[in-house]
């Protein structure tokens, strides 16, 4: 990274990867690769993937080869667009460790990344940050993708009511919370649980 970048000290590298002065202490001394930020360098700068993590073959390709193809210790997660909840390989995709998902409980098939707009769960999800949704989840109180109707799909925190109907919250206080009646719930589609939200790397 550093011969990339043309940089000398790991406080230069921390900073470019948007983290904290000692990031890079840290992956060090838990002899991490920082995998994600890998594949976001590759795609910027045209570096082989081969040669920043393996050591091997040219350091330059050029266009997509960059990254391609995907190390297998890596999975690729597409996008859902929540204008219309339909999963979509046309815009930027992340990459997680597959080791990581599978200590996490998410399968590879069952997670997506959701790019959050609006700011009705600020505090706890801001406007432009990238959450990892789990498809699978869909039972527990928590924080959601849904959708009412044919309408777009926003975050919401649910909470299951005894009386059978869902109760929609927004963790900024200035929005209401709103009630889907046990008789509308067919109408509420929940998407997929909100499990973990990605530092976005610069």
């Amino acid at each position: 990274m550093k011969t990339v970048w043309g940089v000398s000290t790991d406080k230069e590298v921390a900073e470019l990867l948007g983290g904290s002065r000692g990031f890079v202490s840290v992956l060090k001394n838990r002899g991490t690769i920082p995998y994600a930020e890998c594949v976001t360098m590759a795609i910027e700068t045209n570096t082989s993937l081969d040669w920043l993590i393996l050591g091997r073959g040219p350091k330059e390709v050029e266009g997509i080869a960059a990254v391609a193809p995907i190390p297998a210790h890596l999975v690729e997660l597409p996008f859902l667009d929540v204008e219309d909840v339909d999963i979509r390989r046309d815009q930027e995709n992340w990459y997680v460790p597959r080791d990581w998902l599978g200590l996490q409980g998410l399968a590879a098939d069952g997670t997506v990344a959701v790019r959050v707009v609006g700011d009705a769960m600020e505090h706890t999800l801001s406007e432009g940050q990238v959450v990892l949704l789990d498809l699978e989840q869909k039972s527990a109180d928590g924080v959601y993708l849904v959708r009412f109707g044919a309408g777009a799909a926003y975050f919401r925190r649910i909470q299951h009511m005894a009386d059978g109907s869902v109760r929609l919250s927004c963790d900024n206080p200035v929005y209401a919370a709103e009630v889907v009646p046990a008789a509308d719930r067919d109408r509420l589609q929940i998407i997929g649980y909100c499990h973990s939200v990605v530092r976005t790397v610069r």
